[in-house]
């Protein structure tokens, strides 16, 4: 089990500040520093080392925590007391190897090593007490150059979250035998070390391209609009279709990650694009969102063409949602995140404001606008990721695997917010593999297969045994009891209302179950 860490990122548990603000401990830490510098006499310094560890044990501080720090101080300690004491001439008190020592340089070694000391108490009190967040923003108050904050906040938070993802990686290794407890290591656990390493670097690399493409999507890299809405209302395409796509094709090298594929976005729409791992789903969405350029075909959204020269200005009017929510969560607070595109718009402070209270509300997170992310569920930090995006204000909403990773509660409190999103007007793209979120939600369903667009249309289409089957994809579970009963075997149940209406048709009907020369053929695994 992991000792305390000598800084937190939370809000530590038990802990007592004494202090609650944080920008007044900040400054009463930095006085008492400069206090203890202009000491010039042992005994105050004495004093106030035991009444700053008498607030230190008050504030609940861990003794482990104390002493690691203090452990931090044993080189520059050890060189005070064995270097200063022969510097300073003075009555001598030793001598020999032709070097002296004098009792004024003992005195000076005693009233460093004081100094030292209680300097370490009060940075062991500030930083044990006060999230990384609040000491970062408290900085800022105080005057340090806002760029050099961000840079340190995004280094920690991203060297976190690889120390935890190292984390899991080890105790995976670990439960498949790998034994690095051991004094000497064998040929065989250095191989398995090195592969760790080699992993976690590239796993390193490519959530660096996340956090590049998640940065680009919300504006990092357009060119400031001087305060003009993105957002809003534009051209459409024929027949009020925001999205018109014919014959897309992209590729990686020979690899034919889409090919020739053709479809259509209406207004408004609920669109489901489904389909196994490596169908295209995701090159489709950087090309959606003008991160990527198609190699073939031609793209309209929002009645223009996507051309190398528009990409950049149609981008601002679609938002993306990644899968993973620490991929798009930037900031030292959630408000500073969700503000984070339209800044990078150039938008007056009140509109920036207004916009970030605005999508905070519409997620409801905006009594946590003042919080850390790091502070966050994995659910909540979902809610402000799409916050961030909804700042934008755009009018193609586009999340990739939403429901990944979250409880049942989430799941279903997630669905609740996308449609009340469309409600609002809003038209929504939610890539999944979830066929039973699918049926019920979406009104327009994309099936995709090794870079191929299988097939478009209603939700209806996540019914057809073939197609389902097709897509590797499995039938609605709503749907797969009724494929077992005579007479209602086509039955098509997109909720749980629909599905009850059924089951009281048939107990008033009373259906026997069918044989197996009657039942529809379909592949065993529905009925799983």
């Amino acid at each position: 089990m992991a000792g305390p860490t000598i800084l937190t990122l939370h809000e530590p548990d038990g802990v007592r500040p004494l202090i609650r603000r944080p920008s007044l401990r900040f400054g009463v830490v930095i006085l008492s520093l400069f206090v203890v510098v202009a000491m010039s006499r042992p005994w105050p310094l004495l004093v106030l080392s035991a009444l700053l560890l008498v607030a230190i044990r008050i504030c609940r501080i861990p003794w482990l925590l104390l002493l690691r720090r203090i452990l931090l101080l044993l080189p520059f300690g050890a060189g005070t007391a064995l270097l200063v004491p022969f510097q300073l001439p003075g009555h001598v008190v030793w001598e020999g190897f032709g070097i002296t020592a004098t009792r004024e340089g003992i005195d000076r070694a005693v009233l460093l090593l004081l100094k030292l000391g209680c300097a370490n108490l009060l940075i062991t009190y500030l930083l044990a007490v006060t999230p990384l967040f609040a000491l970062l923003r408290t900085l800022r108050r105080f005057g340090v150059p806002a760029l050099l904050l961000d840079i340190v906040m995004m280094t920690m938070r991203y060297f976190i979250l690889l120390r935890e993802e190292a984390s899991s990686m080890l105790r995976a290794q670990r439960s498949r035998g790998l034994m690095l407890e051991r004094r000497f290591w064998t040929g065989r656990t250095y191989r398995r070390f090195g592969q760790f390493v080699g992993a976690l670097f590239l796993r390193a690399y490519h959530r660096s391209e996340r956090i590049y493409a998640a940065m680009t999507a919300r504006g990092g890299g357009l060119p400031s609009m001087g305060g003009r809405e993105v957002g809003g209302t534009g051209k459409r395409g024929m027949g009020g279709n925001l999205v018109e796509a014919r014959g897309l094709s992209y590729s990686y090298g020979d690899y034919r990650a889409l090919d020739g594929i053709s479809f259509d976005i209406p207004a408004g729409a609920k669109v489901a694009l489904m389909g196994p791992n490596g169908a295209g789903k995701s090159t489709l969405i950087s090309i959606l969102n003008g991160l990527e350029g198609a190699a073939g075909g031609e793209l309209r959204m929002f009645g223009e063409p996507m051309t190398e020269r528009s990409r950049s200005r149609l981008r601002g009017r679609v938002g993306v949602v990644y899968q993973d929510p620490d991929d798009q969560i930037f900031s030292t607070t959630v408000e500073e995140d969700v503000a984070f595109g339209p800044l990078n718009l150039g938008m007056p402070r009140e509109v920036i404001m207004e916009r970030v209270d605005r999508a905070l509300g519409s997620v409801g997170m905006r009594e946590h606008r003042d919080r850390s992310p790091f502070e966050l569920s994995y659910g909540q930090k979902r809610r402000v990721a799409i916050a961030g995006v909804l700042a934008m204000m755009p009018e193609l909403l586009i999340l990739d695997e939403p429901m990944s990773f979250l409880d049942p509660r989430g799941r279903d409190e997630l669905q609740a917010l996308l449609e009340s999103m469309h409600l609002m007007g809003m038209t929504i793209m939610v890539a999944t593999h979830d066929v039973d979120f699918a049926a019920e939600w979406a009104d327009v369903v994309l099936l995709l297969k090794d870079g191929r667009l299988l097939a478009s249309g209603s939700a209806e289409l996540l019914f057809d045994d073939g197609l389902i089957e097709e897509a590797s994809l499995h039938l609605p579970r709503l749907a797969r009891p009724f494929r077992l009963l005579q007479g209602v075997g086509h039955s098509r149940p997109r909720n749980v209302r629909d599905a009850a209406q059924l089951i009281w048709k048939l107990l008033r009907r009373g259906p026997e179950p069918s044989d197996s020369a009657g039942r529809t053929a379909v592949s065993s695994r529905y009925y799983k």
